[in-house]
């Protein structure tokens, strides 16, 4: 599994895909934020007002349920949309997504956003192809939750983390970013503890390797195998 090749930036996005009437539009309206580790970048429950893409950083997108557990949908990189659950019903954000790093967002303010897909026809094709794809992943990830053991999911939240950040530069086995133990054990759908055995059972079979708090995934291809059974 390599990683998703980068997507577009704001900027390329909008030179690529955009009329020179939605550019200048772009380029009066949109805005850059700066966002720390920790910080929450949109909160769920709010006004979904902007659309946001990371310029450069990483994040996490999750949602809450009411027993207070928290649940991963996604981890995301430069390039990629977020806030986007918000579009449509009452324009709420549906999940929170927050810094794993300092990450610098590009704003896009809602309205833009909608005119510019009714406006410009390559733009609006773009984002059709990008929600379709996050809605396969959503449903595949939704099945894995269900149907695999706690061991398989930690896997496969580990190949979630693999195909969104990479591989280090100078390490083709080193994750170039590892989450902290409970957020894999937060996409994994599973506790903290549980997930803890489960990252001890794959080092065991020597798929992985724990270095600290970093983890080397020692066999990718093996990996796999045991997240499909």
């Amino acid at each position: 599994m390599e990683p998703i090749p980068l997507p577009d930036t704001l900027a390329e996005l909008v030179r690529k895909h955009c009329s020179p009437e939605s550019k200048a539009l772009f380029k009066e309206n949109c805005e850059t934020l700066s966002i720390e580790v920790g910080v929450d970048i949109f909160k769920e429950g709010d006004p979904a007002d902007q659309l946001y893409i990371v310029r450069k950083g990483k994040a996490k997108v999750y949602g809450t349920f009411a027993t207070g557990s928290t649940r991963i949908l996604r981890f995301a990189r430069d390039g990629q949309v977020l806030g986007h659950r918000g579009i449509g019903g009452d324009f709420t954000y549906t999940v929170t997504a927050t810094a794993l790093v300092p990450t610098t967002v590009d704003l896009i303010p809602m309205p833009l956003f909608l005119s510019t897909l009714k406006a410009d026809p390559a733009f609006s094709f773009h984002f059709m192809l990008f929600f379709a794809e996050e809605l396969r992943r959503s449903e595949a990830q939704s099945k894995a939750l269900m149907n695999r053991s706690v061991e398989q999911r930690v896997a496969n939240a580990l190949l979630a983390t693999l195909q969104c950040f990479g591989f280090d530069k100078n390490d083709k086995h080193l994750l170039a970013f590892t989450p902290s133990r409970q957020d894999l054990a937060d996409y994994a759908g599973s506790t903290y503890e549980s997930t803890i055995r489960a990252l001890s059972a794959l080092q065991k079979k020597k798929l992985i390797k724990a270095v600290g708090k970093e983890i080397r995934v020692l066999d990718r291809k093996k990996l796999a195998m045991l997240v499909r059974g």
